[in-house]
């Protein structure tokens, strides 16, 4: 089990809470905690690239936020 780290719970409630059925399978396939680490992971690259070319963090984390870690309603 990845230790999933304060973004990734963020992550993981925002999921069981908006995307219910995505979480519910994944938990069911016991691949819900890698999904989200996963999610993570491509959220805090992402963010640190955008940062380090010169993009305001504020900028940088609303162009990243919904594209792997909080999705949209389903």
């Amino acid at each position: 089990m990845p230790d999933l780290g304060s973004l990734g719970l963020q992550i993981k409630a925002h999921w069981q809470r908006h995307r219910p059925k995505l979480s519910a399978e994944l938990e069911r396939d016991g691949a819900l905690d890698e999904a989200v680490a996963t999610a993570a992971d491509l959220t805090a690259d992402a963010l640190a690239r955008l940062i380090q070319q010169g993009m305001p963090y504020d900028q940088a984390w609303e162009l990243v936020r919904e594209e792997w870690a909080f999705l949209p309603e389903e």
